[in-house]
């Protein structure tokens, strides 16, 4: 009897090993979350993954209650999801589970609902984007079978992080952006995007990701892996040998989540991070939120910006008005109210022209890049293309958020040890004239100007100079500064919709 106990103890275990071996592991909290979150003009849209009821439902932010726009789920036809595809091809991709990963993509492919667009990309040596976002389930299935498993290494920090894209609604449709990541979780980044700058962009953006590790057996979860899922909020997926690949499809497309968007008041569209509170009957969630700045910083740079004083228009004007119904009878102070109002006109014209010629003088000035490699020796002269075109530029130390600069870039910015800086960071390990932040062909771009401390510019060290995005991170020496936003005039936080796509297609 206790040698057939034993017999069934061990039959329950090897039926308990393989269920788990055979099936997908995923790992989500069964609490109501958060998934996304974004901000358009004042509008505010969040993404949770749970039903709302749009009747019991309310949001505050800060403690003001705002305005609820629309309330839905994550499906048909008013709605959009995006999805990245990144598919590991180094050649520590277990051969026995390729095929696993290749019928995966195209069982995802084939259940994928009609408003989710899908961009596969391939990592190994470099980022290759093998399909841009698409619905076309021919297209993708193409793309999936030219993918062949002969990259030498795996970076991916990088690919993620080079991967997500600005998130905006597309057609004015409520539109969630997300990424899922097949890999076996060996990274060998060198160089190049750190663990941490990822997790602070994960964390800004409110971008979930979610992973699939590859793996002959499962033994543990891979711990870089998981540690993207739990940062970003995504799920965590395993694929073997002989696993469901339906199943693991069906848990990578199923779609929960709902949204909601709410109109922010105008004071609270000041830069901050704001505590918003979120109420549907029995669920409620809590979470801190970034509001860009609109308008604001701008208004406040003109404030302080020099101007060229004008006589103002009242010590003229009222005294017109005081002497109008007098003209008839007093001839004499109705030539001096003439000759005072062509006076000023004529004043006006000349500082409107004064200011003319400056701006025109400011734009054939040539600005002078220093060569790092020769000590200043040498110069290179680049026109400014730029005319007419105010930039704003909020930078923030990411271990210390009391050290905020929210600065005009006119000329030059600089940044380094010395006292001139309009960026002044006090370690030794930021050279005295480290960097100049300019604006050229209607960019803002990063200029490195030292010849031994490295400007490094989200990971990638900046030899000569480099386009500078909002949400950007700039490594100076031991320094760390983050790009809150760019913002040109009264305009919103600058972004550009295909910046991503750009950085990650010309590394290739």
């Amino acid at each position: 009897m206790k040698r057939k106990g034993t017999f069934l103890r061990g039959l329950v275990l090897d039926i308990v090993i393989f269920l788990t071996i055979s099936l997908t592991v995923v790992y989500a909290d069964d609490n109501p979350s958060v998934r996304q979150v974004y901000i358009t003009e004042q509008t505010m849209t969040v993404f949770t993954d749970t039903e709302l009821a749009s009747d019991s439902l309310t949001c505050m932010v800060s403690n003001q209650e705002t305005e609820i726009i629309t309330v839905g789920a994550l499906s048909g036809e008013d709605t959009l999801v995006r999805t990245t595809v990144l598919i590991d091809i180094s050649g520590s991709i277990p051969s026995v589970v390729r095929n696993e990963v290749i019928g995966t993509l195209k069982k995802l492919i084939e259940i994928k609902p009609v408003n989710e667009e899908i961009k596969l990309v391939t990592f190994g040596n470099e980022l290759v984007v093998i399909q841009d976002f698409t619905a076309d389930r021919y297209d993708l299935s193409v793309a999936i079978d030219k993918i062949v498993f002969d990259g030498s290494q795996t970076k991916i920090y990088d690919a993620v992080y080079n991967t997500i894209p600005d998130i905006v609604p597309i057609e004015n449709k409520p539109t969630f952006y997300r990424t899922i990541i097949i890999t076996d979780g060996v990274d060998e980044t060198a160089s190049g995007v750190t663990k941490e700058e990822l997790f602070l962009k994960l964390q800004n953006k409110k971008y979930p990701v979610d992973a699939v590790d590859v793996d002959k057996e499962v033994v543990e979860e891979n711990k870089e892996l998981a540690a993207i899922v739990r940062i970003s909020g995504g799920e965590y997926h395993s694929l073997m040998p002989e696993v469901d690949i339906t199943a693991l499809a069906e848990a990578l497309g199923k779609r929960k989540e709902s949204y909601f968007s709410v109109k922010l008041p105008d004071d609270l569209l000041d830069g901050t991070t704001r505590q918003v509170d979120i109420s549907s009957g029995a669920h409620s969630l809590s979470i801190d939120v970034k509001i860009p700045v609109f308008g604001s910083p701008v208004q406040k740079v003109q404030e302080e910006a020099p101007i060229v004083e004008t006589p103002p228009p009242t010590q003229i004007s009222e005294p017109i008005q005081e002497e109008v119904s007098d003209l008839e009878d007093e001839p004499k102070i109705n030539l001096m109210i003439v000759s005072g109002v062509v006076l000023f006109i004529f004043m006006t014209v000349v500082i409107i022209l004064l200011k003319k010629n400056s701006k025109k003088t400011s734009n054939l000035e040539e600005e002078i890049l220093i060569n790092p490699d020769n000590d200043g020796e040498e110069t290179e002269m680049i026109s400014d293309t730029s005319a007419g075109i105010n930039f704003t530029i909020k930078l923030t130390n990411p271990n210390d958020r009391d050290k905020t600069w929210i600065l005009p870039i006119v000329g030059e910015l600089l940044i380094g040890r010395s006292s001139h800086c309009s960026v002044k960071l006090n370690d030794k390990s930021v050279a005295r004239d480290q960097c100049k932040i300019i604006i050229r062909d209607r960019n803002v771009y990063i200029v490195n100007l030292s010849s031994t401390n490295k400007t490094i510019l989200n990971g990638n060290n900046v030899l000569e100079s480099a386009l500078l995005q909002s949400g950007d991170t700039l490594k100076l020496g031991r320094e760390k500064l983050y790009v809150d936003y760019i913002q040109i005039d009264n305009s919103h936080p600058r972004t550009n919709s295909n910046y991503d796509i750009q950085k990650t297609e010309s590394l290739f």
